[in-house]
């Protein structure tokens, strides 16, 4: 048995492998009896079962292996739970409308009933007992009292008289009419008490997520805060997707967008916002403030506008042009991605119960969760045997690698291509088309928007993810990183085709070629000399022009 507990988040312990009691299934699981956090609120299943189902399990001090529950089933448990908690608020709701509407009309009827003493009607003749009397027309809307009637066919049960039955249907029928008056007089004062019921029923009942998004609009309504998307680290407009490498422009752009017009309906579903809270301040008022918790507190005393009691509807940033600062815990990162990634940490509330990842959003998880039920995850192709990801991919490679098939068209005319960058080159060539994409940083114009993508996060972002592991040393390239720890190593693994000289890098074996073709492409500007390599220059420069510096634009 392994039992492995999610370190650092309080989720609680994991059994793998375990029997589920609810489904017998035999899986990854959690204990029955722990207790678990999910949605900032704490449950224990045990107890789940026996306050929704009355089911008290056996057994759960026993093995663990025994004593658990799979994922599947917590969640038909937590709807389950969650519809009971539905029913008793309603229950409670309607016991209440009903009580206040009894003591409403209780307060407002004041009932009066006359019991009339049993020998007036035997002094009575028969024949006019059971018809109705003057003040019995004027009394018609107080109801009448059953004790008093069942007392009275008790006493003439006992003197055994009969009643014409003529007199019996009119006194039925008198006792009808009445009823009915008194239920409507009744219904007519209790119908304001009706209306208020109705009214507090039509409220809806607004759940977690549903306040974490009215929170989350009443907050960029009302404050300077900047929604954002991203892709690796570039920055997205939140409203109309310009994308930004400066996070200065980004925000000033933002506020040419009116966010009360535009914000709700750019609000992805169940999706944590990301913002930047460089600037929050408030737009109904000059006051300056620093964060979003100092800021609920004023829209809502100082604005009167509603927060409920919810918190972290965003992921919040504090973007610069440098190294990224968590706003949580104060890490810092080189670029946004590492920094997103670190916020699992701090946010995380979808967790995988097969390997234990952690996601921000519940979409997330169920998209990791069908990599673990893929069975054949790659299509080889059959002519190289290289894996492809999907059979598109695998038809994608056979036309354009090994078939020569264009497969790219160009949506002006009829010419087909077999890369994308070849039919951006015939855009530009043969239908004038304007392809430039010029970087805000510098003075760099390129005609694909991929290439100014890969420039700006080399050379202006300085994403190198490949680290050596030797030295401090980072590369943005792999191929860069395994050239480089060959001078950790002494690999020569570029060897010379014309002659037995061997190099780490890849460059220096280019250079060293040009030496075989006799091409002089670096030339001296003081005696006109001429070599093929760099390093014969700079070794020329040293022995016959000492004091002269090298003009490193050479080649």
């Amino acid at each position: 048995m392994a039992v492995t507990t999610i370190a650092g988040k309080g989720k609680g312990p994991i059994v793998d492998p375990a029997l589920c009691r609810c489904c017998r299934s035999i899986k990854k699981c959690r204990l029955l009896t722990s207790e678990y956090e999910w949605m900032g609120q704490k449950e224990v299943y045990s107890e789940m079962l026996m306050d929704c189902f009355g089911l008290l399990l056996s057994n759960l001090d026993g093995d663990n292996k025994e004593s658990c529950i799979c994922a599947t089933c917590v969640v038909r448990l937590r709807d389950a739970y969650a519809f009971r908690q539905q029913v008793l608020q309603c229950e409670e709701a309607f016991l209440n409308a009903k009580l206040q509407s009894k003591e409403e009309a209780s307060s407002r009827i004041d009932v009066q009933v006359k019991t009339e003493p049993l020998a007036d009607d035997s002094d009575m003749p028969m024949d006019h007992r059971d018809e109705p009397s003057d003040m019995d027309c004027n009394e018609d809307l107080k109801p009448p009292d059953i004790k008093d009637v069942k007392v009275a066919s008790d006493y003439e049960g006992t003197k055994k008289l009969k009643r014409p039955r003529k007199a019996k249907v009119a006194g039925k029928r008198d006792l009808v009419n009445r009823m009915k008056k008194y239920r409507e007089k009744l219904d007519h004062l209790i119908e304001p008490v009706k209306m208020l019921q109705r009214k507090e029923k039509s409220k809806p009942i607004m759940d977690h997520d549903t306040m974490i998004y009215m929170n989350a609009v009443t907050i960029v309504h009302n404050s300077y805060v900047c929604p954002f998307h991203n892709r690796i680290s570039i920055y997205y407009c939140y409203y109309c997707r310009d994308q930004f490498t400066n996070p200065g422009e980004l925000r000033e752009h933002t506020l040419s967008h009116d966010p009360k017009e535009l914000f709700e309906s750019m609000m992805e579903n169940k999706k944590i916002p990301k913002i930047d809270i460089t600037r929050i301040d408030c737009r109904l008022c000059d006051v300056s403030i620093d964060s979003i918790d100092s800021f609920k507190k004023h829209i809502s005393s100082v604005h009167g506008k509603q927060m409920h009691p919810v918190t972290n509807e965003f992921l919040k940033f504090k973007l610069t042009l440098e190294n990224l600062v968590c706003t949580e815990c104060g890490s810092v990162f080189p670029y946004f991605d590492a920094l997103k990634k670190h916020m699992i940490d701090h946010f995380g509330t979808s967790t995988c119960d097969i390997c234990g990842a952690c996601f921000l959003e519940p979409n997330s998880l169920r998209t990791h969760i069908k990599s673990h039920s893929k069975i054949e995850t790659d299509y080889p192709c059959e002519v190289c045997g290289k894996n492809l990801k999907s059979k598109y991919s695998k038809y994608l490679h056979v036309a354009t690698v090994h078939e020569k098939k264009p497969t790219v068209n160009c949506y002006k005319c009829e010419a087909s291509f077999l890369s994308y960058a070849l039919r951006n080159k015939h855009l530009i060539e043969v239908h004038a088309d304007k392809r430039t994409f010029a970087c805000k940083l510098c003075d760099k114009v390129y005609n694909r928007r991929k290439t100014l993508m890969e420039h700006n996060r080399r050379i202006h972002l300085k994403i190198y993810r490949h680290q050596c592991d030797l030295c401090d040393q980072r590369f943005y390239l792999p191929s860069r990183l395994k050239e480089h720890m060959a001078t950790h190593t002494g690999e020569r693994n570029f060897r010379c085709e014309f002659c037995d000289k061997s190099y780490p890098r890849l460059q220096s074996l280019q250079e060293h070629i040009r030496s075989h073709s006799n091409e002089r492409r670096y030339k001296c500007d003081l005696c006109n000399s001429a070599f093929t390599q760099n390093g014969s220059l700079k070794n020329h420069m040293k022995s016959h022009h000492q004091g002269y510096e090298l003009d490193t634009s050479f080649g």
